[in-house]
């Protein structure tokens, strides 16, 4: 029994005794490409509809109503340029359903300025973008669509506002709220003030 112990307790020094050696024979971990390289990204978001108008919601969240009608929808996006050294020029383009009380198809395309930098990012590595312009296409209209102020339509111009949200370890797999709004541009496209918003969550991988 005792030769056996001293066997067994020879040859767990001897692997341990190894081990050492093997870690340094052992390939280094690939390092992961910094964010500067990750130009594109790919996104999923759902959200549920409101019938309030775009100022009421940014304004008063809280008070937000919401109806039957939900979004699903898929993104591409890819960054053009960096000013100011924090600040992304993308471009992004996406199609999703909606269902529930609106059965259709939307499509859009946007112009987005990402702010990258903010004072907790290495605690949380958070961002802000404004998507100014872009059209927006929506097969069929909800009558709650149509009637907030009698003017929407199939084509729209896109508008939306997102907070991105990451781990400082994983900062290319991003969580985000996004504020997705369609409307005519303070009247410019058919007259419309108002269109469609969706309250969305979502998830996004940048490569």
């Amino acid at each position: 029994m005792t030769t056996r112990l001293a066997r067994g307790g020879l040859a767990a020094l001897a692997i341990l005794a190894a081990q050492p050696a093997a870690a340094q024979d052992a390939p280094a971990a690939e390092e992961p490409r910094p964010m500067s390289e990750r130009r594109n990204g790919v996104a999923v978001f759902a959200g549920i509809y409101s019938p309030d108008v775009f100022s009421d919601i940014v304004t008063s969240p809280w008070d937000t109503r919401t109806e039957d009608i939900y979004l699903l929808s898929i993104s591409y996006s890819r960054r053009l340029a960096t000013i100011f050294r924090h600040l992304d020029i993308e471009v992004e383009a996406g199609a999703g359903r909606r269902f529930g009380d609106n059965d259709s198809f939307e499509a859009y395309a946007a112009l987005a300025l990402r702010w990258t930098e903010f004072p907790w990012n290495r605690h949380l590595r958070t961002t802000f973008a404004v998507y100014p312009i872009g059209p927006s296409y929506v097969a069929d209209l909800s009558p709650t669509e149509v009637s907030k102020d009698g003017r929407s339509a199939n084509w729209l111009n896109y508008f939306a506002l997102e907070l991105t949200f990451a781990a400082p370890s994983v900062p290319h797999i991003e969580g985000f709220f996004r504020l997705h709004h369609r409307s005519g541009a303070f009247g410019l496209i058919n007259g419309s003030t108002n269109g469609a918003d969706f309250l969305s969550v979502g998830a996004r991988y940048r490569f």
